[in-house]
């Protein structure tokens, strides 16, 4: 064989032996799962290439999908199991120790810095006393919100009145002047602020259409077991003072459990509560004894007036039946005063009926007045010593039991409306508003008046304290 013919046969067998190695290998399967063949070895070096630093591929093939781990090893499963175990550990004693540490919120104090703040925001002193108990609480909540399961429930928020500080701080930050405001308190007042927009936020979005309907959920509430309990509305009653009637009365107890029952500054929606509760004898605006036997007295229509320190006169006028000739038997003994809020008197709560505590009737007087023919009575009484001080007293009703007066209004107007229709309650909304109208104007004018008698120009409301410094 020629030289020629043997380098020709040697290349041939070059050619076949390169062929064979050429020849892809058959798809199989890696430890992994993931199908893999040598012609994505280019797809491998740029994979590698575009990330360097991570290993997405095993020495041996490609995994088929671009950008994806290297599958562990057992051992590696073993590192990750104990890593995990760790870190769930060390979560959940953090977790137990934040749960461990959950507030407490004690309701009737929450109650009370409400009442306190939104006073104080009504009369002029942007936050009350409270302003520094007022962050610390918003504080607290705003950190109770970021629990997984905040302890701080719609039954609280509910109790202490909480959307109505949010809704007239909010209110009072949109219509305040700040010329006269300290930086200090402004700037306290802005955080607080912040804070309480937060707040809302975080419950509009917590109780969602709860949330709005609160008032709705406080008005069955009064109804069923709250102010206005064992007390329903009577259309056929014609009474100006209302057409509520009891249900239930208390049975008798003594005279000391009486009056451990109720300490001045006790307040009712309406006479006919009074009557549920005991403290009168009936609905009428008339001297009566109480299921405890000790007399009281409403004082629900006519003026008042101090006459000096402790002592005030009462003045009424009408038929014969209205001069509460029964305590013309009465005089110099003690009898509870019970004023209402038509009473036009700088003493009367704002809303509703308040208990004021024990009076001396000092003197009593009733005679004819031909001219209008209506007889006049009047009545000097003495607060008794040693009693809540009336400071103290004309605080009543808070702002939480107005809160109970306005659904109660519109729980009795809507009644009217369903039972006698549109006309009647037009009617009693007339004579409501023209009622008012008359006790602000006739309280404007005596604290003018009483502003030259105490030597003292100012404000209606520094008259109105200084007026009961006198009881």
């Amino acid at each position: 064989m020629s030289m020629l013919e043997r380098f020709a046969r040697q290349n041939n067998s070059l050619r076949a032996h390169d062929k064979l190695y050429l020849k892809p290998k058959p798809v199989r399967i890696s430890y992994d799962g993931h199908a893999y063949s040598l012609f994505s070895r280019q797809r491998d070096i740029m994979s590698q290439i575009l990330s360097p630093t991570i290993r997405h591929f095993n020495f041996d093939g490609s995994s088929g999908m671009s950008f994806t781990r290297r599958s562990p090893s057992p051992r590696d499963f073993k590192m990750l199991y104990n890593t995990q175990c760790m870190d769930a550990a060390l979560s959940s004693e953090s977790l137990a120790s934040d749960e461990s540490a959950e507030p407490c919120w004690d309701l009737p104090k929450l109650l009370d810095l409400s009442d306190s703040v939104r006073a104080g925001i009504r009369s002029g002193y942007v936050l009350g006393e409270d302003a520094d108990k007022l962050t610390t609480f918003f504080e607290a909540a705003l950190k109770d919100e970021e629990r997984r399961y905040p302890t701080l429930d719609f039954e609280a928020i509910e109790y202490a009145r909480l959307d109505k500080l949010l809704a007239e701080l909010l209110q009072l930050a949109d219509t305040m002047k700040t010329s006269d405001i300290t930086p200090e308190v402004l700037l306290n007042f802005r955080v607080n602020v912040s804070q309480a927009k937060n707040l809302r936020r975080f419950w509009r979005r917590r109780f969602r259409e709860q949330f709005f309907m609160m008032d709705q959920h406080r008005c069955a509430i009064l109804v069923e077991g709250g102010r206005l309990k064992d007390v329903s509305f009577n259309n056929s009653l014609d009474y100006d003072l209302g057409k509520w009637q009891t249900k239930k009365l208390t049975g008798p107890v003594s005279e000391v459990e009486a009056n451990l029952q109720f300490e001045p500054g006790h307040w009712w929606l309406n006479i006919t509560c009074a009557e549920r509760d005991g403290i009168v004898g009936s609905s009428l605006e008339t001297p009566t004894k109480s299921c405890y036997g000790f007399t009281a007295l409403p004082l629900l229509t006519g003026t008042e007036e101090l006459i000096r320190h402790n002592t005030v006169r009462y003045v009424r006028e009408g038929r014969t039946s209205d001069m509460h000739i029964a305590l013309m038997t009465q005089v110099g003994r003690k009898i509870r005063i019970i004023r209402g809020h038509r009473l036009k008197s700088i003493f009367a709560p704002e809303a509703g009926l308040r208990y004021d505590g024990l009076y001396t009737i000092r003197q009593y007087g009733c005679k004819l007045d031909s001219n209008i023919n209506k007889y006049r009575l009047e009545l000097t009484l003495e607060r008794a010593p040693d009693q809540r001080p009336f400071d103290e007293v004309r605080k009543m009703p808070k702002p939480s039991q107005l809160d109970d007066w306005a659904l109660y209004e519109k729980l009795e107007g809507d009644t009217i409306k369903l039972l006698q229709g549109e006309s009647s309650y037009l009617e009693w909304k007339m004579k409501r508003r023209q009622e008012k109208l008359e006790r602000d104007e006739w309280q404007r004018a005596t604290l003018f008046r009483a502003s030259f008698s105490l030597g003292v120009m100012g404000q209606g409301e520094h008259i109105d304290r200084r007026a009961t410094r006198h009881l």
